[in-house]
């Protein structure tokens, strides 16, 4: 797929994306549960989520159009130490709380405080990266490209709750989090190295390029984006608690399982992005299907009262996902210039961290009955498909198969 020197490069965006996939599936498969455990309800939980998705909702963006102007390899490596920076800092409040060095009043903020370093610093990543990976790709390969590129994070995901387990089990919970800190720097460095002469890397003399949110060309997908976003952090952020709650499991089985589980739910996803999508002749069929799996599997999730259940459930999610993701950002890419996919790369990445504001206002379903929640996730997946049928621009759209 890649034959130029310039495209192998995108190797490296491979391996960035990778190491950031391990600390957030830690992050997200583990702090609720400890958290939790030292004390913490779930709606603060879904705080310390929400409000550095509110902090990365503004930044992204920003760090898409100023890619260009200070070179996607500059704020590629901002992003990276950013992330780093945040696997060290989330944990340590944690770890001072155990020992007793830390109050209980001082944790729920001390905990919001090291996220949002990730929501400010660590946002810089993806727009830096997919934008640079949008301009050396040829249309034809564009959905391809991203998959891949989606699959390198997702592999991340597959590897860190698996290595997560074994390090919890058998050294302590701080080490996995200073482990992929320090991976993370590793490849901050490489990165600086393979992308320090490659032109479409460069910083730019001109005023950054900004796409417009009302453009026809834009919202649709930032809008289904963002739906898919919504559905898809109500399972992130609740799949802990209803390993711990309804499966019955203690704090720490909960910890190791809901780990297994989401590296099995990531190499649906994995798989489906290397293997299934690159069958598919048209984005336009893939931002249809991939919705209607991921609703199919919302609906399952209600009925899964065992292990086996939920992760058959979590393998359909995985496919909806690993479908649905790729299709939207293809399609936002290449309804654009060259000139514009950084700032392209940073409003869809503006629409990852959307469902971790909504869930500090929606969890209050799972209280009521977890059901309700994962219905709720089915109708919002059913919107999108609904919403890409009727839009005029979406299906009729030249720009892209």
């Amino acid at each position: 797929m890649y034959q130029t020197k310039t495209e192998k490069n995108y190797l490296w965006i491979f391996f960035t994306m990778l190491s950031i996939g391990l600390g957030q599936s830690l992050v997200f498969t583990s702090i609720p549960i400890f958290a939790r455990e030292s004390g913490l309800s779930e709606v603060e939980v879904s705080l310390i989520f929400g409000i550095s998705a509110f902090a990365w909702f503004f930044a992204s963006p920003f760090w898409g159009r100023y890619s260009e102007k200070l070179g996607s390899r500059t704020v590629g490596i901002i992003g990276s130490i950013g992330y780093s920076a945040n696997m060290i800092l989330i944990i340590l409040p944690l770890f001072l709380f155990e020992k007793g060095l830390l109050t209980s009043s001082l944790l729920l903020p001390a905990l919001i405080a090291a996220r949002m370093v990730y929501g400010i610093f660590g946002s810089a990543t993806r727009p830096a990266l997919f934008g640079f990976a949008g301009k050396i790709s040829s249309p034809d390969k564009r959905a391809a490209v991203f998959s891949n590129l989606e699959s390198g994070f997702v592999l991340g995901t597959v590897l860190g709750p698996l290595i997560g387990a074994f390090l919890f089990r058998y050294t302590n919970n701080e080490l996995p989090f200073i482990l992929f800190g320090a991976i993370g720097l590793v490849v901050a460095i490489q990165l600086s190295n393979r992308l320090r002469n490659i032109p479409e890397a460069k910083a730019s003399l001109e005023r950054p390029s900004r796409l417009r949110l009302l453009d026809k060309r834009v919202w649709p997908f930032i809008f289904v984006s963002s739906l898919a976003s919504v559905a898809q952090a109500i399972i992130f952020q609740t799949m802990g608690f209803y390993i711990y709650d309804k499966l019955g499991y203690s704090a720490q089985e909960a910890a190791i399982y809901v780990s297994i589980c989401f590296g099995i739910w990531s190499v649906s996803v994995v798989v489906t992005q290397s293997l299934i999508n690159p069958l598919f002749h048209s984005i336009k069929a893939m931002m249809i299907i991939g919705p209607i799996l991921s609703a199919l599997s919302f609906v399952a999730l209600i009925f899964s009262n065992e292990i086996f259940a939920l992760v058959g459930t979590l393998i359909l999610n995985g496919i909806g996902l690993g479908i649905t993701r790729p299709s939207y950002n293809s399609a936002l890419s290449l309804s654009h210039d060259k000139k514009f996919q950084s700032s392209a790369a940073g409003m869809m990445g503006s629409t990852l961290p959307i469902g971790h504001m909504a869930a500090p206002l929606l969890i209050g379903l799972y209280l009521v009955d977890s059901a309700y929640l994962y219905l709720l996730s089915a109708l919002i997946s059913l919107l999108a498909v609904g919403f890409t049928l009727l839009h005029p621009y979406i299906l009729k759209s030249d720009a892209y198969k």
